[in-house]
């Protein structure tokens, strides 16, 4: 018997299309690597909405996805390093991978 997917179409933000709700929760629930699951998973238990999910970026086989609101450093690990940017022109903060590809939460 399989577990049910960890991420499931509450966690995503009202504007994502009907046609793009599958293969966004495939890619968070199978190919998002699983210390930003962990995150997520955080973030989305506290009120936080995905607003878009990319891959190949920044590298091959890479997941980003972005957050609708601002998040602070409190699940920082070994794995999932935080990074503050503030800038209006990027993003606010973000988490990454320390192994390759590296995935990235993005606020």
């Amino acid at each position: 018997m399989s577990s049910p997917p960890v991420f499931t179409e509450a966690c995503l933000d009202a504007s994502f299309t009907r046609a793009t709700r599958r293969e966004t929760l495939t890619l968070l629930n199978t190919r998002l690597h699983p210390a930003l699951q962990k995150i997520l998973a955080a973030e989305v238990a506290s009120g936080n909405r995905v607003v878009d999910v990319g891959i190949d970026w920044p590298d091959a086989g890479s997941v980003h996805v972005t957050l609708h609101n601002h998040f602070d450093n409190r699940h920082a690990t070994a794995e999932a390093v935080f990074s503050l940017c503030d800038d209006p022109h990027y993003w606010y903060a973000d988490y990454s991978t320390t192994s390759k590809p590296t995935h990235l939460l993005i606020c």
